[in-house]
């Protein structure tokens, strides 16, 4: 049946109507949109680790639902590099189910992997995910650490940033610099 499908839509690209031709084409970039996907995803599950990386960035630019999805299953790799790549790609999404995923990975991660999640629910600015966030700014590691008063600072309240401003003695240099680059983005409009 894909085969007559195939060839009708190819038919219909030289229809003499522009409409027509201009349905056709989108038809057939969804149709092959839907190959790609179920290809990336026979290579997220059994390719090497640099066939699964090229597949969360294709993943990522190609965006909308089928790239998530694929970024979603991404985030299960074994790899730690795979799961941090799609975490990061997966910062222009911020639905709902993005962030609820990448929440609920905050325990089980660490490293770069963390860091990258603090990094992407911070770019999501949401405010309900600051408490979460600020959990880690006691974390052993002090990139980690960096990363969390980075993310909290795009998330928080009137009353956060005295938290931020509590890092400030933090004994890790990238702490402090990540407070001071934070003390960048407090409103002006405030006292």
């Amino acid at each position: 049946m894909i085969e007559r499908v195939e060839e009708t839509l190819r038919n219909l690209l030289s229809d003499p109507s522009a409409a027509v031709r201009e349905a056709a084409s989108e038809s057939m970039d969804r149709l092959r949109a839907k190959r790609a996907v179920e290809d990336f995803r026979s290579r997220l599950l059994g390719g090497g680790i640099e066939e699964r990386l090229r597949v969360v960035y294709a993943a990522g630019e190609m965006g909308g639902g089928e790239g998530v999805s694929l970024l979603l299953q991404a985030l299960s790799d074994a790899s730690a590099e795979v799961r941090g790549a799609a975490v990061r790609a997966l910062a222009p999404f911020p639905s709902p189910q993005v962030l609820k995923s990448l929440w609920e990975m905050l325990p089980k991660e660490h490293g770069v992997v963390l860091g990258n999640l603090l990094e992407t629910l911070g770019a999501s600015g949401r405010k309900e995910l600051a408490p979460h966030v600020e959990k880690f700014f006691d974390h052993a590691d002090p990139e980690v650490r960096a990363k969390a008063v980075a993310a909290y600072s795009r998330m928080v309240g009137e009353g956060g940033w005295e938290k931020v401003l509590a890092r400030a003695a933090d004994p890790s240099d990238s702490v402090r610099a990540a407070v001071a680059a934070a003390l960048g983005g407090y409103p002006s409009n405030r006292p």
